[in-house]
């Protein structure tokens, strides 16, 4: 297999994703939902609110959702003048070729390192990691949060660091945090990893800059401290603190009848309050009920980063496919005596799919930690790609699915190509 055969036998595989979409069933999931609401709704009435602004009012969503994803689906909106199959013809075409070009960077950055691979090899890791072309094809951020994370990768491997490029950087992570609020910390660590690699070679300009993204975030939560009354980038990171990571360690440890009672309990002591001092009461009853739990939520940390590293993408298929789904596998595998059911909800083909999956994605991890101890990639370039997989799995959470993935799959490609032999200079 040659380069050009790679790339047709590529694109294919992106079309056939696209044209499903397209051509068969456009498939929406509850995110999706959200971001067109919330497009609709910065375009028609000048405000971001992620959900029907005919029903009643809830201030989550207007700070649910980051605005720069929605402002994108605005645009695409305009250009399709009001056509809905158009809408989604060019938001699906754009992102897969994000997607393309994703893979290219990585082949480009590759070459650079003399990496030693095969066509073949590389057209299996990306058929295999099936989310790549599954969330280019649906109405979701993660294409664009891969996108800015690449960027950054592409910048410091492939560019000479000056203050030009470090001011790309910058803005390639503001536009990261725009998209999701994961990268908040990321913000925060922009200027102390600067001020320590570069502690003999400090630019005025160039801590400035560094600076930039956490200038942005205190920005972002003073505009919805004037439109909520709380100081917050964004109500997803209550709603993940109090449904995700402590309602599964609570129904981990007591089972899901007494987690349910302890939630709706808490939300109960919330009526009547303000929005800021809802948001309040919410988060230090959650980090109350953890710091109670520390060792069980510890566990469940830890297990779902290695989840999110194997999970073969049921979710994913499920949904962008329209298959039935009986079992909700993100809870219940944080559930006592579920493993039978678990077992049983792989027992058909798509099951055998997932689990073959499932291997690969084994296999990806064990080429990371090669990678991770190659000899022939200099510590720098190993910290620079490792970075950003490290950090985002490490807030992964109890619940790690392929989703939380899915942005991470051009650096994990990347890893890949050169956790094998280098190629001999010519």
């Amino acid at each position: 297999m040659n380069r050009k055969t790679f790339w047709i036998l590529i694109s294919a595989l992106h079309a056939l994703f696209f044209m499903k979409q397209i051509l068969v069933h456009n498939s929406l999931i509850q995110d999706s939902v959200e971001y067109l609401f919330a497009a609709d709704n910065l375009m028609q009435k000048g405000t971001l609110y992620a959900w029907n602004s005919n029903f009643a009012f809830n201030a989550d969503w207007l700070t649910k959702r980051p605005f720069l994803y929605p402002a994108i689906l605005v645009v695409f909106k305009w250009l399709s003048f009001g056509n809905t199959w158009l809408f989604f013809f060019l938001t699906y075409l754009v992102q897969n070729l994000l997607s393309l070009n994703a893979i290219r960077l990585c082949l480009k950055i590759a070459e650079k390192y003399q990496a030693a691979f095969k066509w073949w090899q590389a057209l299996l890791f990306i058929g295999l990691s099936t989310s790549q072309m599954i969330y280019a094809n649906l109405v979701m951020s993660e294409i664009w949060l891969q996108s800015c994370l690449l960027g950054i990768v592409y910048l410091l491997l492939m560019k000479p660091f000056n203050s030009q490029n470090f001011f790309y950087i910058s803005l390639l992570l503001i536009a990261g945090l725009s998209i999701k609020p994961v990268l908040l910390f990321a913000s925060a660590l922009l200027p102390l990893i600067y001020i320590v690699v570069r502690r003999k070679h400090l630019s005025v300009l160039q801590t400035i800059i560094s600076c930039l993204p956490l200038l942005y975030y205190f920005a972002i939560c003073g505009i919805n401290e004037r439109r909520t009354g709380h100081f917050q980038y964004s109500s997803i990171t209550t709603i993940n603190l109090l449904h995700y990571n402590t309602y599964v360690t609570l129904m981990s440890e007591y089972g899901t009848v007494k987690a349910d009672s302890i939630i709706d309990a808490i939300k109960i002591e919330t009526r009547g309050l303000s929005y800021h001092d809802k948001q309040v009461y919410l988060e230090t009853a959650s980090k109350k009920l953890l710091s109670e739990h520390l060792p069980k939520y510890a566990w469940l940390h830890s297990r779902g980063i290695a989840l999110a590293l194997i999970d073969p993408g049921r979710f994913d298929y499920t949904q962008f496919f329209n298959l039935p789904h009986r079992t909700n596998l993100i809870y219940q595998t944080n559930q006592k005596g579920m493993l039978g059911t678990i077992i049983q909800s792989f027992l058909n083909p798509l099951g055998v799919w997932l689990i073959f999956l499932m291997l690969f994605n084994g296999f990806r991890v064990l080429k990371g930690f090669q990678f991770l101890l190659s000899k022939h990639v200099s510590w720098q370039v190993r910290f620079i790609i490792l970075a950003f997989p490290v950090y985002i799995l490490i807030f992964t959470g109890p619940i790690g699915t392929s989703r939380f993935f899915m942005p991470l799959i051009p650096l994990a490609f990347i890893m890949f190509l050169l956790s094998g032999k280098q190629r001999q200079s010519e």
